[in-house]
């Protein structure tokens, strides 16, 4: 179900531990969890949970992709949720209507939607932009009271993701901002 995760933990060699165990079965919650809130409908948490989606909180993220365009994005660099399996539900049901860059996503175009599910492994830390890995890091930027976030996947080089996250925060390109780096766990679905 899926076919490459970045963050720790590579098919065929590399580091064993995952930030997010069954990564596949969590991406099935939130293509669960997104479809039923697509239609107006409560979506109950299944009872056979993997120990470690309940006993642990993380920030979240899921990404909406048709080819390679985003088509919705949103989440929680922090947990809001009691434990990951409800934080990765709440962010499913809420990114089909919070990103406001996009019209809001509908049932019927769920079918065609990649999802990208993005778990944060360690909180915002300040860094100097030279310390960011584009491919390896999460960018948040703050100048004042507007900030945004740019996630690894969607910047090529560390100007690009400052650049996006500038953009998505609505700070000029000269304006100088406070930037902080955060690690993150993804999986995603193969392309439809």
């Amino acid at each position: 179900m899926y076919r490459r995760c970045r963050g720790g933990f590579r098919r065929g060699g590399g580091a064993v531990m995952s930030p997010l165990p069954d990564a596949p079965r969590a991406l099935l919650l939130a293509r669960r969890a997104l479809g039923a809130a697509a239609v107006g409908k409560r979506f109950p948490l299944p009872e056979d949970l993997p120990p470690e989606w309940t006993s642990r909180r993380a920030g979240v993220f899921l990404t909406l992709t048709r080819g390679n365009r985003v088509r919705a994005c949103w989440g929680t660099l922090e947990p809001q949720q009691r434990h990951l399996a409800a934080e990765i539900v709440a962010v499913a049901q809420g990114v089909l209507t919070r990103d406001t860059r996009f019209p809001p996503v509908r049932a019927e175009e769920l079918p065609q939607l990649r999802l990208l599910l993005t778990v944060v492994v360690s909180p915002p830390q300040p860094v100097h932009p030279a310390q960011i890995r584009p491919r390896e890091h999460g960018v948040l930027v703050r100048c004042g009271h507007r900030s945004a976030v740019v996630l690894p996947h969607e910047g090529r080089t560390v100007r690009h993701l400052l650049y996006l996250a500038k953009q998505k925060a609505g700070i000029g390109e000269q304006e100088a901002v406070e930037v902080y780096r955060f690690r993150v766990f993804t999986v995603e679905e193969p392309h439809r």
